[in-house]
C-alpha cells in the first residue's frame, strides 16, 4: 500500500531532502514569498497549516534536533508556545481565532501527547485514555482537535478533543483494525483513512452519521482523505501497492475527481484545500527531490514557478492553504530549511 496510514504533516516534511535541486522559474511570478525565520537560538523552521488571518503554525529546530512549537502572525513574527516540561513541541495547526493545536515529545519516536494551545491559558495537554500516545493533525473555530491514538505495537484509532467533551476515540471503520483523523471543518465533520492489513478507506465523519467511505478512483483500490472544507469538500490520494499515487477532490454528491500530477512526478498528495476548492500539497517520486505543488480549476502548477526567480527558494512542500488565497510550507532558502508564506500578488 502506497500512501501510508500514519503519515503526518510534521512527519512528511521531516523525509523531506534537506539539500534540494535548484529550481528555474518560467513563469510569471504570481506570489510573493516571506521567510517566517526562525525562533531565538534555533536554525531551522517548517510549517503546518494558516488561519484566515494568515497566522501559522509551526515549529522551529535546533542543531540538538529540538523542537518548538509557534504561531507566526504578520507584523510580531514567531511565538514560542512552549513544550509543557517536554523537550519538544510542533504545532500542525491554527484556528480562526488564533488557537493551535500539536504534540509534545521527548525524541522523534515519542510517545507523543497531544496538545492545545490559547493566548489566555497556554498549552494544555489533551492526552488521555489507555493509549501511550495522542498526535493532533487539525482545529477547528470551536477548538474541536482531531487526530490519532496509538500504542507502539498498535492499534491506531482517530480522536476527536473538544473543551466539553474531552477526548473520545472514534474507532476504525467497520471491518478496518486502525484509524486516524486528518482533517475536521467547523461544521465538526472529521476526515481520515481507516485500514487493516489489506485495505485501506478514505472516510468522512460524522456525529450524527458516524463513518462515509468516500470511495476510489477508477483503477485504484486504497484511499486517503487528508483535508475538509466548509462545503464538505475533501481532497486526498489514492493508491495501489505499486505505481502512482493520485490526489483526488471529492464533494458531496459522491463525484470524486482525478487532480492529476506534475510531468515526471509519480505522487501527488494534497494536504488543504480552503473554500474555493483550492488544495495544495506536495508532488514526488521515489527518489529526487519534491516540490509543492497548487491545483486550481482543473490545473496542477508547480509552486516554484509561481514566485519570484532567483530568489534562492526551493519550496518542497505546502501544507495550508486559507480562504484569500495565502500559501504555507516548507522549502530551503539558499539550501537552509525555512517555513514560508506565499502571498498572491497582483
Amino acid at each position: 500500500m502506497k500512501i501510508l496510514p500514519n503519515i503526518t504533516i510534521r512527519s512528511a516534511v521531516l523525509t523531506l531532502l534537506v539539500c534540494s535541486i535548484g529550481y528555474r522559474a518560467t513563469a510569471q511570478s504570481q506570489y510573493t514569498i516571506t521567510d517566517l525565520g526562525t525562533l531565538p537560538t534555533f536554525n531551522s523552521s517548517q510549517a503546518g497549516g494558516i488561519n484566515v488571518s494568515g497566522q501559522i503554525a509551526g515549529w522551529s529546530t535546533n542543531n540538538s534536533g529540538i523542537d518548538h512549537a509557534f504561531v507566526w502572525t504578520s507584523g510580531s513574527g514567531l511565538l514560542d508556545l512552549g513544550t509543557l516540561g517536554f523537550s519538544s513541541s510542533a504545532a500542525i495547526g491554527v484556528n480562526t481565532i488564533g488557537q493551535a493545536a500539536g504534540e509534545v515529545y521527548n525524541n522523534s519516536l515519542g510517545p507523543f501527547h497531544a496538545f492545545f494551545w490559547s493566548s489566555d491559558v497556554g498549552m494544555t495537554d489533551i492526552h488521555s485514555g489507555s493509549f501511550s500516545s495522542s498526535e493532533a493533525m487539525g482545529i477547528n473555530a470551536s477548538a474541536q482537535i482531531v487526530g490519532r491514538l496509538s500504542n507502539p505495537a498498535g492499534p491506531e484509532h482517530a480522536f476527536l478533543w473538544s473543551t466539553n467533551t474531552g477526548m473520545t476515540d472514534l474507532g476504525p471503520m467497520p471491518g478496518m483494525t486502525d484509524s486516524f483523523a486528518a482533517g475536521i471543518n467547523d461544521s465538526g465533520q472529521v476526515v481520515g483513512t481507516s485500514w487493516n492489513n489489506i485495505d485501506g478507506r478514505a472516510f468522512l465523519w460524522t456525529s450524527a452519521g458516524g463513518f462515509t467511505d468516500l470511495g476510489s478512483l477508477p483503477g485504484f483500490i486504497y484511499a486517503q482523505a487528508s483535508a475538509i472544507n466548509a462545503s464538505s469538500q475533501v481532497v486526498g490520494a489514492v493508491s495501489n501497492d505499486t505505481g502512482p499515487i493520485d490526489g483526488f477532490l471529492w464533494t458531496p454528491d459522491g463525484t470524486m475527481t482525478d487532480l492529476g500530477t506534475l510531468p515526471g512526478f509519480l505522487y501527488l498528495q494534497p494536504y488543504a484545500i480552503n473554500a474555493s476548492a483550492t488544495a495544495v500539497g506536495q508532488v514526488s517520486n521515489d527518489a529526487g527531490p519534491t516540490h509543492a505543488f497548487i491545483w486550481q480549476n482543473g490545473v496542477v502548477t508547480d509552486l516554484n514557478a509561481l514566485i519570484p526567480g532567483g530568489s534562492g527558494w526551493v519550496l518542497d512542500i505546502a501544507t495550508g492553504i486559507n480562504d484569500g488565497g495565502q500559501i504555507t510550507g516548507s522549502g530551503t532558502l539558499n539550501r537552509t530549511r525555512r517555513a514560508f508564506l506565499l502571498t498572491p500578488g497582483p
